[in-house]
């Protein structure tokens, strides 16, 4: 992905999603950001973003039923997901994820550096 791509944050950690924005501009990206996995589908209806950085457990809707919402209506954009989570969550990670293993997951707090090398991941192909 090269700088001016356009990435699309969904967090409902207001501090993390500015965090992960500043980071992903920081790196030359175009950014656009916000807490609520509804807005974000209502976005996608409109927008083509290069990827997705989904928080894995949101109030409204979590990332798997996000990405698997993505998946049925634009399977063209499903593999350009990366899934954020807080250590915390641990527990929550087994069966909310069973049904999207393949999506990369990347633990918060993370680098600046964790995230670029994140980020190249889900986007190189194999």
């Amino acid at each position: 992905m090269s700088p001016a791509s356009r990435v699309l944050v969904i967090d409902d950690d207001e501090f993390v999603r500015d965090v992960t924005t500043m980071s992903l501009e920081d790196l030359g990206y175009r950014v656009r950001a916000t807490g609520d996995g509804f807005e974000a589908l209502r976005w996608l209806e409109d927008e083509t973003f290069d990827l997705l950085v989904v928080d894995v457990k949101m109030s409204e809707i979590d990332g798997p039923t996000l990405y698997r919402e993505v998946q049925e209506r634009w399977p063209e954009r499903h593999a350009r997901v990366l899934f954020v989570s807080g250590f915390g969550e641990t527990d929550y990670h087994e069966p909310a994820l069973q049904a999207v293993r393949d999506v990369p997951l990347l633990f918060k707090p993370f680098s600046l550096d964790d995230l670029k090398a994140a980020i190249e991941r889900v986007l190189t192909p194999a």
